[in-house]
């Protein structure tokens, strides 16, 4: 291993510890720029400013990272987590994809259960009305975003989830027992609920970053192949003219401290291009809340955009 595989880059304005990887640990045998790469990060933060904080993964489908900033630190997953509960709803439910979601009923019976009792009537009635008998696959495809749906009806769709796999605790549970990288996960509270309440929904880029290594290559602990390419296709993806098939997932929230997270893989002519991008910010900035989520977008999906097209720049 030469001393470019094992130095550290040290953003020492930020405060950050990028680890790098000069010659790839995953199987497209790329090298990176980090020390380029690293710059061109610490820019954007600096531009972007008002104690925004990040942690970044870029790799393969196998091993370690070629790039990785603070990428063990939990941080706040808005509807990204959706994916780790999108594996545990078609997991549990493999041989029943397209019968309706057990479980739906008890949640639907009364205006209590903590998935729907903070929505409004309007939106409970919105949320019955477009889910009672949907079937695992619809609640699948609905909850990451594939299926059209109100922003009520999207988030609903991950608490029946959520419920259906016995509350936020026992998820948790599932997800830690699925594979030992997914420890850092934590889902704390069904969505939109107050985030003060039981804290938030959390997972480090590490723990993304595997569940995206695994779905990418296949190869995800106790999950068949069937199930596998039924989770693919309930993911959000796009065919982009040069990196291939996208498949991802995102989340935001607006409320303190706001977060934008940008996350998953290209399926690329080289091999897959694995990312992860998970960025927080204290308080809204000088411009107010709404403007200061769509900057912190902005930032979020230019650091995503950065790390992609370096990541394909490097693989041979």
């Amino acid at each position: 291993m030469t001393k470019a595989v094992r130095r550290t880059i040290i953003a020492v304005a930020l405060g950050l510890v990028v680890g790098t990887r000069a010659q790839a640990q995953g199987s497209t045998g790329a090298t990176l720029d980090t020390t380029a790469l690293a710059k061109q990060v610490d820019g954007l933060l600096r531009e972007h400013g008002d104690g925004v904080v990040a942690s970044l993964w870029l790799g393969g489908e196998r091993g370690s990272p070629w790039f990785a900033t603070s990428a063990a630190t939990p941080r706040a997953t808005a509807s990204a987590i959706k994916t780790f509960y999108l594996v545990e709803l078609f997991a549990v439910y493999a041989n029943r994809l397209d019968e309706p979601l057990p479980g739906v009923a008890s949640v639907f019976a009364g205006d209590t259960h903590p998935a729907i009792s903070h929505f409004s009537p309007a939106q409970r009635d919105e949320i019955r009305n477009a889910l009672r008998g949907a079937s695992v696959r619809r609640i699948g495809a609905v909850m990451m975003g594939t299926e059209a749906a109100s922003n009520v009806v999207y988030n609903a769709a991950a608490n029946l989830t959520a419920a259906a796999l016995g509350g936020p605790e026992a998820l948790t549970a599932r997800i830690h027992a699925r594979d030992g990288a997914f420890a850092a996960v934590a889902a704390r509270r069904y969505m939109l609920r107050d985030r003060k309440e039981r804290g938030d929904n959390e997972a480090s880029a590490d723990a993304l970053a595997a569940l995206y290594q695994r779905l990418a290559s296949r190869q995800l602990p106790g999950v068949d192949a069937t199930t596998i390419d039924a989770i693919r296709g309930a993911m959000r993806r796009a065919d982009d003219p040069v990196l291939g098939r996208h498949f991802d997932k995102s989340g935001n929230l607006a409320s303190d401290p706001l977060a934008e997270v940008r996350a998953g893989w290209y399926e690329t002519a080289k091999g897959p291009l694995v990312y992860v991008v998970m960025t927080t910010q204290p308080v809204p900035g000088s411009a107010g809340r709404e403007a200061s989520s769509q900057r912190l977008a902005g930032t979020a999906t230019t650091l995503a955009e950065t790390l992609v097209r370096a990541g394909w720049a490097s693989m041979p």
